[in-house]
């Protein structure tokens, strides 16, 4: 009696899987990555411009508190410069160096020194005034050098008058003496009331005034 053949069994499946569908097993993994990756490249990309507008920020307000600290200590500077010069200011206006110039007070001072000195005669002669140019340029601001020329004759008894004339005078302004001729007269030593010398000098009166004459 034959004896039945044993069943044959279904033949497994041994085929190699092909690029096709090796794609679709990393496909999803792949774009999960790119996303990440992405995610992360955004995140990067502004962490970095935060970054960049917080040090433009900071470089701002740094300019800003320095320009602050420059401006304090110029007002600081001026408040000292103030308080150093500005007795002196004071002093240099009164006196006649600062603004406009005032002939009457000149006129005026020469008739009372002639008057209290006792000078025999004592006459002036005033030219316009100009604006003088310095050898050397001296930092004036809006504040411009001006001299005006007087030439002045005295009939004197001795030479001290002459002296005594210009220290008088120079409280009616300031003033530099250009240059002072001396002579003596015809007039004999034991005479009274009669010039023994003449004096001519030619004084320069000077003022700082703002603008141009």
């Amino acid at each position: 009696m034959a004896k039945p053949k044993p069943a044959r069994g279904k033949q497994a499946d041994t085929s190699t899987p092909g690029w096709r569908d090796e794609l679709d097993l990393i496909g999803a993994p792949a774009r999960l990555c790119a996303g990440v990756l992405l995610g992360a490249a955004l995140l990067v990309g502004a962490a970095s411009w935060h970054a960049a507008q917080q040090a433009g920020e900071l470089a701002q307000a740094a300019r800003v508190r320095a320009a602050a600290a420059s401006r304090f200590q110029n007002v600081e500077s001026e408040k000292q410069d103030i308080a150093i010069y500005q007795p002196r200011f004071v002093e240099l206006q009164a006196g006649g160096l600062i603004g406009d110039e005032n002939r009457l007070a000149w006129i005026e001072a020469i008739k009372a020194i002639q008057g209290n000195r006792k000078l025999i005669s004592a006459s002036y002669e005033i030219e316009p005034q100009q604006a003088l140019v310095l050898a050397s340029p001296m930092a004036l601001g809006d504040y411009q050098l001006r001299g005006s020329r007087m030439r002045v004759e005295l009939g004197l008894v001795h030479e001290l008058d002459l002296f005594h004339f210009i220290d008088d005078l120079r409280g009616a302004g300031r003033f530099t003496v250009q240059d002072c001729k001396m002579k003596r007269t015809d007039a004999p030593a034991e005479s009274v009331g009669v010039a023994r010398l003449t004096a001519n000098c030619t004084l320069l009166f000077l003022t700082l005034a703002k603008g141009t004459p």
